[in-house]
């Protein structure tokens, strides 16, 4: 396993989407659609996961799924023990649902550098939660009780809660 560069080649990725929002904030009022943002506009044509998403779906409408999908991912990748499920299972939620094909083509992109992503995952959902099931989603997390800090299990934590 070569979890330390699976993590870099995710943390590449994660840039290559962050840089492709920042763009398509741009030009979100301007176009129509992902399709014709990149006919419009060369400097999109680079960012791979616009060629698999749904090219119908609007530039604003990328820019919030896209957000959903890969907010968690910087604390998912420094944590301890990598939860790859979760990883690849906000994308397909967030981003492609609907889109098994779109799905299927990113995992397999993501796979030449990461070989396990998208592994033991459930069919591609066939459309967006929404509202009201993430906000009974949050609520029983909230009635869960408080999850313990992620940062207690970092190897660099000093044993001494001190600081001492």
């Amino acid at each position: 396993m070569d979890d330390p560069y699976e993590r870099r080649a995710l943390l590449l990725h994660l840039g290559d989407v962050l840089e492709a929002i920042f763009c398509l904030t741009k030009c979100a009022e301007s176009r129509a659609s992902i399709g014709e943002a990149l006919k419009q506009d060369d400097s999109l044509v680079s960012f791979s996961i616009l060629g698999f998403v749904d090219t119908g779906m609007h530039p604003q409408d990328f820019i919030r799924r896209a957000t959903g999908a890969f907010f968690v991912w910087p604390k998912a990748l420094l944590d301890e023990t990598l939860n790859r499920q979760l990883l690849a299972h906000t994308v397909q939620h967030d981003l492609f649902a609907g889109n098994a094909a779109g799905w299927d083509a990113y995992v397999s992109e993501r796979r030449k550098e990461v070989p396990w992503f998208g592994e033991d995952l459930p069919k591609v959902p066939q459309a967006q939660a929404s509202a009201d099931t993430r906000d009974e989603e949050e609520a029983k997390d909230k009635q869960d009780g408080p999850r313990p800090s992620r940062y207690s299990t970092w190897p660099w934590q000093p044993d001494d809660p001190s600081g001492a």
